[in-house]
């Protein structure tokens, strides 16, 4: 599509959505910030604490339970400041989209505990660039996978295998490069398959915050691509039981899920509280615009648990959750033999297809298990010290069944046993100072079983300790981190009836440093610069065999060493109340002896059938770019917004581009809001995503099919909340993909075999009981 087209399909969309949203009157100044606040030692809640908007001059005072409200409230951002006797001021941004439950945490007593929330926390938010999915946009994507939600954050896109599986791309790094925290824990699983899914449920958070760069080096030195903290909203402090139903149906695959909260703070004792979570989803067949794809359904059910338990000074927290989920591979991917193979390419349309809608899943798929168990402890001590003790351990279970049937087992079976321990103090030597250390510890054991060799098994073991430091001089914010990782890999192998192991070793220091300089009340500039490194996974190092969900034959390299990477991120921002929003990030990457997956011929035939063949290759790499997002409201009806994420990736030894790396995209967006008295908080929001065809691959390399062409995707997304009583129920209907374009995206490893899928209606509601 070329420039003017695109242009004109820009203004067709803005005069489209003005004629649709006429007959809305009234402005929606109808919105309501509620919440709570406690203290952030002892999480009891605080009475008579003032709230002050400074923008409105409006003020409330908390009642004895530590609630608050405010009531009629326009769309925008707002400078929340909360005092309380014996307490700090604390004064932070807020951004109201919708109706907006926001709880707060003041420091208490500042001698023995200090400003540990406000200098730790706030200063530390300021200090990285991050960016947190807005409370729209986790309405409109609930009931989709991880790396979907997460592709609405600017610079996030998807490593995408077939309709169902999505893996988050920071910056063109993923996979092990990203670090993923759930619920305060790092997830570990099969994470090395481009495949492999986070094994998340995400109902059970509340918030989605991307680190961008390896900044984030508390949580590990492998973050070179950044890190994604799933976390759930706090638990209740109001002494009431709460229920909550979510719905959804996507239209594409005929796709229903359902999740139901309960939470309740007892009380007979409220120092205890609790939430459970149950989810369950089912999608049959995936739909292009012009054919189904077959055996391309899937099966979801998860369960979470969480409780706490409070004290003065002391905080206990257990989290139990389990993930189980059926997922089917398209048949379509799979050949026979080399000339199939071939043809299949070639062909626009799969050659060995059933063109028919079904909820069943066949052979090829996959069965994955995992569960996880948490213990949190947090106790306050003398000297304005905070401790933190976190106990985790992780089961995994994969289990791949391939296209021939020869037994009922399983071809490939994957189990992998991760237990870790963190252990962490922060201290608050004085108003302008602070600083912290941790300790992490984590184990792991894998043991595959099967007709079908891909990885060894194997036992690592990684210890990590870290050090950082804070200081508030003036307008600038510094933050420094130093840590020391070890880590020794043990991998088993069978050769020719003869057993045996080999061990590595590595050990390596990694480092940030962190300024933000705020240039005046509006603006805002951030620098990070940070050295990590991250050592080979087992399946880059001896993995020799099908990689049954990509449908592709992977062959490692026992010889690579560790990655080093040298990252630099400069972020400005200006955000002037809530009128105009621009936020520009711009990156640069150096990674020595850089891992990658690239294509290679010719395929491999194999007993099971004809794959595409992967080699990973190291070469020294540089990955630069920026990211940008432009946000205006006009009135309080009108908001229009443009984003965008460009990525160079250049292949330094070759002297020549890296390959498998994401293209440039754009995407424009406008919302029209309104209110009546029997719609609230409602918004029209059409939207465009025009992605450019790769045009930077490696001069000479032959890949299976070029890079496919440019597309455009048209979306449209309407909310609104219901008022049933003295109930509210939020409705969301979307329809993505409105044109129903035909289109296959770079990134998609099936792009080989089929198109993208079509259009896409998809209808949410969400009742608060």
């Amino acid at each position: 599509m070329n420039g003017s087209i695109f242009l004109r399909m820009i203004l067709a969309l803005l005069l489209a959505s003005g004629v649709a949203v006429a007959a809305a009157q009234q402005p929606p100044c109808t919105l309501t910030l509620s919440g709570s606040v406690a203290d952030a030692d002892e999480k009891a809640p605080l009475d008579k604490a003032v709230l002050f908007i400074k923008e409105l001059a409006r003020s409330t005072e908390t009642d004895a339970e530590g609630h608050y409200h405010f009531y009629d409230l326009c769309p925008g951002s707002y400078t929340i400041m909360i005092t309380h006797a014996d307490c700090d001021t604390l004064s932070l941004r807020v951004k109201i989209e919708s109706n907006l439950v926001k709880n707060f945490m003041l420091p208490h007593h500042y001698n023995q505990l200090a400003a540990v929330q406000v200098l730790a926390g706030q200063q530390s938010q300021d200090l990285q660039v991050r960016e947190s999915l807005s409370s729209r946009d986790l309405a409109e994507s609930r009931g989709q996978a991880l790396g979907e939600i997460l592709k609405r954050i600017t610079g996030v896109t998807v490593l995408q295998t077939g309709s169902t599986i999505f893996k988050p791309v920071i910056h063109g790094l993923h996979s092990q490069r990203i670090i993923l925290i759930n619920n305060g824990v790092r997830m570990e699983g099969q994470q090395w398959g481009s495949e492999h899914a986070p094994e998340i449920d995400p109902y059970v958070a509340d918030r989605f915050v991307v680190v961008k760069g390896a900044g984030a080096i508390r949580y590990g030195s492998d973050a070179i691509g950044g890190a994604v903290l799933v976390e759930p909203r706090p638990l209740p402090l109001d002494q009431q039981f709460h229920a909550e139903v979510n719905t959804g149906y996507f239209s594409n695959n005929r796709q229903y899920v359902a999740n139901v909260q309960l939470e309740q703070n007892l009380k007979s004792d409220p120092a205890f509280s609790w939430r459970t979570h149950v989810t369950f989803k089912r999608g049959g067949n995936a739909r292009t615009p012009d054919y189904w794809l077959n055996n391309t359904g899937l099966s979801e059910f998860n369960v979470a648990a969480m409780a706490a338990y409070r004290k003065s000074g002391y905080r206990a927290e257990l989290f139990l959750s389990g993930f189980s989920t059926t997922l089917g591979i398209f048949s379509g991917s799979h050949i026979g033999n080399l000339t199939d193979l071939q043809n299949a390419i070639a062909s626009e349309k799969p050659l060995q297809n059933i063109d028919r809608f079904s909820y069943r899943i066949g052979r090829p798929y996959q069965q994955v298990q995992h569960y996880l168990a948490k213990l949190r402890v947090f106790w306050s001590g003398s000297g304005g010290h905070r401790w933190q003790l976190v106990i985790a351990h992780q089961e995994n279970d994969r289990k791949e069944y391939d296209r021939a049937l020869i037994t009922d087992r399983p071809e490939l079976s994957l189990s992998i046993g991760t237990s870790s321990a963190d252990l962490s103090r922060e201290t608050t030597h004085s108003a302008v100072r602070s600083g912290g250390v941790g300790l992490q510890m984590l184990y792991q054991q894998n043991v595959w079983s099967g007709s079908r060799f891909f990885i060894p098994n194997f036992r690592n073991l990684t210890i990590g300790s870290y050090a950082f430091e804070r200081w508030q001089l003036g307008a600038y914010s510094i933050e420094g981190a130093l840590r020391f990782d070890y880590r020794s890999l043990l991998v088993f192998r069978n050769r020719n009836g003869m057993s045996s192991s080999t061990a590595r070793h590595f050990f390596n220091p990694s480092s940030t440093l962190s300024i933000s300089r705020k240039l005046s009340e509006n603006m805002q500039l951030r620098s990070n610069t940070s050295l990590a490194w991250r050592a080979p996974q087992v399946n880059e190092l001896y993995v020799n065999g099908l990689h049954h969900g990509t449908a592709s034959f992977e062959i490692g390299d026992a010889s690579f060493r560790a990655e080093r990477s040298y990252k630099q991120l400069l972020q400005w921002e200006y955000q002037q109340d809530s009128s105009w929003l621009i936020d520009v990030t711009v990156h640069g990457n150096y990674i020595v002896d850089f891992i990658n997956l690239v294509p290679s011929l010719p395929p491999t035939l194999t007993l099971r059938g004809a794959y595409p063949t992967f080699r990973f290759a190291q070469v020294d790499a540089l990955l630069y770019g920026t990211d940008f997002r432009i946000e205006h409201q006009w009135s309080a009806s009108w908001k229009g917004g443009l984003k965008g994420t460009l990525l160079w990736a250049r292949d330094l030894s070759k002297k020549d581009w890296l390959q498998q790396m994401p293209s440039h995209r754009f995407e424009t967006q406008l919302s029209y809001m309104f209110a009546t008295r029997r719609l609230r908080n409602g918004y029209v929001s059409p939207s465009l995503l025009h992605v450019l065809r790769q045009t930077r691959v490696p001069g000479g390399f032959v890949d299976y099919l070029p890079a496919p062409s440019a597309y455009t995707l048209l979306n449209m997304t309407l909310g609104t909340e219901l008022q049933l009583g003295k109930r509210d129920l939020g409705v969301v209907l979307g329809v993505y993909n409105v044109l129903n374009t035909r289109y296959r995206d770079y990134m998609n490893r099936f792009r080989y075999f089929n198109d993208e899928v079509g259009r896409n209606l998809v209808v949410q509601l969400k009742w608060k009981l």
